[in-house]
């Protein structure tokens, strides 16, 4: 028996009983490779069988909270959209602030190393604005590389080395003129097992031990010795790990420090200063 052909707009209609409107229309025009504007314009339009496949499998696997970014291979971050999978976290709206705390900076002929790249949004952001910075990432992850790797070509950014290392290893890094890191924060008792989409994600980039906040006194820690003078460690972290900051940045000999909140009035990233 022959399967019958779906239109544009039925498709949706279907989709959107299961999952969010914007999502299936995303996935839609992943799935057909066309705009958001071709859906409107051509809602009478058959989807062929094979469309029609993937795209069902496609909001089953949404239906499940598996992150969108991860269904069509891509995310979108300060001005450009980034490959990404399940080999590194989904680039977040918050994170967007450590770019726009580093732009702020005089980066010209300046020296920066990111601790964990992960699909090297903050790195190749940050080098793509700025030509005349000097990039050094690191990252454990040998997938998360080829990932950020793969993003460096597309954007064609040439001022960005990444290398393969593990912060709790010996660091040999020359002395920078800043030093960023979105590290692993989440203390994984602490969420909900429904929160949507984090389970789907590479847990070595999202947990930490010491209630989340063993990574951030290792980097804390180690980052001062590999500052120049006046050079400046850019974190994120969550808000109830602020104080504490405050606390290891003083006891380490940290002299200045800033933090800074997000969009929804939480205390979210902090500027240490040698």
């Amino acid at each position: 028996m022959k399967q019958q052909t779906i239109n544009i707009e039925d498709a949706l209609s279907k989709a959107s009983t299961n999952i969010d409107s914007l999502d299936a229309r995303l996935l839609l025009e992943f799935v057909k490779g066309v705009d958001g504007s071709y859906l409107f314009t051509h809602r009478d339009e058959k989807i062929n069988i094979k469309e029609s496949k993937l795209f069902f499998d496609l909001v089953q696997e949404r239906k499940k909270k598996k992150p969108l970014a991860y269904l069509v291979g891509k995310k979108g971050f300060w001005k450009n959209d980034f490959f990404v999978d399940e080999s590194v976290l989904v680039p977040r709206p918050e994170t967007e602030m450590l770019v726009e705390k580093l732009l702020e900076q005089d980066l010209d002929n300046k020296d920066l190393l990111e601790l964990g790249i992960g699909s090297g949004v903050i790195s190749l952001s940050v080098a793509k604005e700025n030509k005349k910075l000097n990039v050094l990432g690191t990252e454990k992850s040998i997938s998360a590389l080829m990932i950020a790797n793969k993003n460096a070509k597309s954007l064609d950014v040439d001022n960005v080395i990444f290398i393969h290392h593990d912060w709790n290893r010996k660091w040999l890094f020359p002395k920078m003129d800043f030093i960023v890191s979105n590290p692993p924060y989440v203390d994984r008792r602490s969420l909900d097992k429904d929160a949507d989409g984090i389970w789907f994600e590479p847990s070595i980039a999202l947990f930490s031990d010491e209630r989340g906040f063993k990574d951030l006194d290792t980097i804390i820690s180690k980052s001062i010795r590999f500052l120049k003078p006046k050079g400046k460690l850019l974190l994120e972290h969550s808000y109830e790990q602020s104080k504490k900051i405050v606390t290891l940045a003083k006891k380490i000999g940290y002299k200045n420090l800033e933090q800074f909140k997000d969009n929804n009035n939480l205390m979210r990233v902090s500027i240490l200063i040698k």
